[in-house]
């Protein structure tokens, strides 16, 4: 849709993923489970709903400061050094802490855009603009999973979350956006110096001209002009 500006890519692919959602509520157990643990997680707290409502406790006692370091109880939340990074975060370093983990990754978010808007070639402006969507839909996914937004859906927070493959993948995100920085200083540094030759060129058209213009035939001599009383 981006790329080429038109709705039928957008409504069908949203269309269409809105289809496999329902198709893998309908196929996958696992997801009936996620999707019923976050509708109603207290119904079911000693089971489905556990994970969740640990991590809601988690976050509501850290309150604004935490409760310090090593001192809260994360581990009561199943996989928390994964899919639940946040409310550990959220518990021990308090929500102004974890407020400002957001706000580092949408000042990534947005670099990513500024980059990708900066880019004169399309294939790079693409390139930039998907990773950096790529990059911000996972820390919303990870981020709404933990506080009940969205359905758990098991992504891991950048940079933040264990994972030998998140952490790979995260620093071949980061290595070809900063590859497509590199290339737009490149093309930054090329504009400027275009447009110097153009303005020198342009400047020695001008001062020709005018030496064309001042240039006096030779064997001319200007009379003076007699003043008239």
């Amino acid at each position: 849709f981006v790329a080429t500006g038109s709705w039928l890519y957008l409504i069908t692919g949203s269309a269409l993923g809105t289809g496999a959602a329902l198709a893998a509520y309908q196929l996958f157990d696992h997801v009936r489970r996620r999707v019923a643990a976050w509708s109603n997680p207290w119904a079911d707290i000693e089971n489905k709903g556990y994970q969740i409502t640990q991590s809601l406790f988690a976050i509501g006692t850290g309150g604004w400061f935490g409760m310090g370091l090593c001192q809260g109880m994360p581990g009561k939340i199943p996989v928390v050094e994964k899919d639940f990074i946040f409310s550990a975060i959220s518990e021990e370093m308090g929500a102004i802490f974890a407020i400002c983990v957001l706000l580092i990754c949408l000042g990534c978010f947005i670099q990513f855009m500024m980059i990708a808007a900066r880019m004169q070639a399309v294939f790079y402006k693409l390139i930039a603009f998907g990773l950096g969507v790529e990059y911000i839909v996972q820390v919303f996914l990870t981020v709404g999973g933990v506080t009940k937004f969205i359905p758990s859906t098991g992504v891991t927070l950048p940079f933040v979350s264990y994972g030998g493959s998140s952490i790979l993948g995260t620093f071949l995100l980061f290595g070809i956006i900063q590859g497509l920085y590199i290339i737009r200083e490149d093309e930054e540094e090329e504009r400027i110096e275009r447009k110097r030759e153009r303005e020198l060129r342009n400047g020695t058209k001008r001062r020709t001209t005018k030496k064309k213009k001042t240039t006096k035939e030779p064997g001319f001599e200007e009379v003076p002009k007699q003043r008239v009383r």
